[in-house]
């Protein structure tokens, strides 16, 4: 009842939206009041089911992550279209190989507009997720193209009915508007780009907000840094004790930064992206920030190495034969390290500053965990509680690490075998 408050709410949500504007309600309506209104932006009252859909980027890790959580879906049987811009790669025929028998690798660029089209011809549905650092060359002008070929494809296409993009916010506004300190990126050259302290990002931006002016369903997904990247960040060193002979994993962590970091598996993506296009009418328009959990570096070291000495100190109970084997392999592989004694030491440098000391393809991995951890203006974009609702299941990093403990792949990077 009191115009102040009323007035500071909008205005907060005009923030949290930045560079979008909120739709006052009488808008609203006037788009989604009536059937003709529906089928401007490519809806109908009576929607058919989407069955059918290709993915663009299938080989990287969020286009996997959406062929296997439309498979995962017992609601109902999708044909799915994998692109490729190397069908014969092994990458390709990996994913191929997750049930070849609805599974199609399609050979596509999105530098070529025609394969881009022929990639969509006759699919109910399309999930889109560009490449920066590999198809685009690290050039952000190219992804943004590259984006702008697929949506005019889905746009042109007489069949899709709905488009998931995983896109990004707008860094360079947001961070001229809410001042949020991030320097030029030394990737960003293009004339578009120049000011761009994440081009990877804007470039994504940029293209949803030219995805918004089609006449076509989209839903865009925001993604914030992956679960999985913490066993990149984190992985230990190891350090022989010279009093007891035993090898040691030692975690370094920034020096008290206690900086929260939106996170969430990649493979949540899929099963999330699943029940997006199950519902889409419900999604069409939709923004969605995924996050399942916000935690510092620290706290997911300690998670780490609190999941992982539980494993290696368990005593080997189980009833069958070959993962009694498999647990007498690992601690044989691990009885020279003293996992009782993993620590945590603390580095003098910040987040930012630690993670460019990395080993990592991403040149600009500390402006991305900079920016993802910096205001509460940014976290607001991204929602557990929206999470949660589009996909109840969806893990804690707890959760998560303790059922990939086992995954070769991530024990390797934790220096364990």
């Amino acid at each position: 009842s009191n115009p102040k408050c009323l007035q500071h709410d909008v205005e907060q949500t005009e923030e949290v939206m930045y560079p979008r504007k909120p739709q006052p309600f009488k808008d609203w309506l006037l788009v989604n009041s009536d059937s003709e209104a529906f089928e401007r932006v490519g809806l109908s009252i009576d929607a058919p089911d989407i069955l059918e859909v290709t993915v663009f980027g299938a080989t990287g890790m969020q286009g996997t992550s959406v062929v296997k959580g439309l498979l995962a879906d017992t609601r109902k049987s999708y044909k799915i279209r994998a692109t490729t811009r190397h069908p014969d790669s092994l990458k390709a025929k990996a994913v191929q190989s997750l049930d070849p028998a609805r599974i199609t690798l399609v050979e596509a660029d999105y530098d070529d507009i025609q394969s881009c089209h022929d990639a969509v011809k006759g699919v109910h549905g399309a999930f889109l997720v560009t490449d920066f650092h590999g198809g685009a060359k690290m050039n952000a002008e190219i992804e943004e193209r590259h984006a702008k070929n697929v949506i005019d494809a889905c746009e042109a296409s007489h069949t899709v009915k709905h488009l998931v993009f995983s896109t990004m916010e707008n860094v360079e506004e947001m961070n001229a508007k809410f001042n949020l300190g991030l320097k030029k990126s030394s990737t960003s050259d293009e004339d578009n780009y120049k000011t761009s302290p994440l081009p990877q990002f804007d470039a994504k931006a940029r293209a949803a907000a030219y995805a918004r002016t089609k006449k076509i369903s989209v839903t865009y997904v925001l993604m914030p840094c992956y679960s999985e990247m913490f066993f990149e960040l984190l992985k230990p060193e190891r350090r022989r004790d010279p009093t007891t002979g035993k090898e040691k994993l030692i975690m370094t962590v920034p020096l008290k930064d206690d900086t929260k970091v939106m996170c969430m598996s990649v493979e949540d993506l899929g099963p999330a992206v699943a029940n997006i296009f199950d519902s889409y009418q419900c999604y069409a328009g939709h923004e969605i920030g995924l996050v399942t959990e916000f935690v510092t570096v620290k706290e997911a070291a300690e998670i780490i190495q609190d999941v992982f000495r539980k494993d290696e100190n368990e005593e080997i109970q189980d009833d069958d034969d070959e993962v009694q084997e498999s647990k007498r392999s690992r601690l044989t592989t691990t009885r020279n390290i003293d996992l009782d004694e993993i620590h945590l030491e603390e580095d003098v440098r910040k987040v930012d500053q630690w993670i460019e000391t990395k080993d990592t393809y991403m040149k600009d991995l500390g402006q991305i965990f900079k920016y993802m951890a910096h205001t509460d203006a940014v976290k607001e974009r991204r929602s557990v509680a929206k999470t949660l609702k589009l996909l109840p299941n969806a893990r804690s990093l707890r959760l998560w690490v303790e059922q990939n403990k086992d995954n070769v792949s991530f024990r390797e990077k934790l220096g364990l075998r």
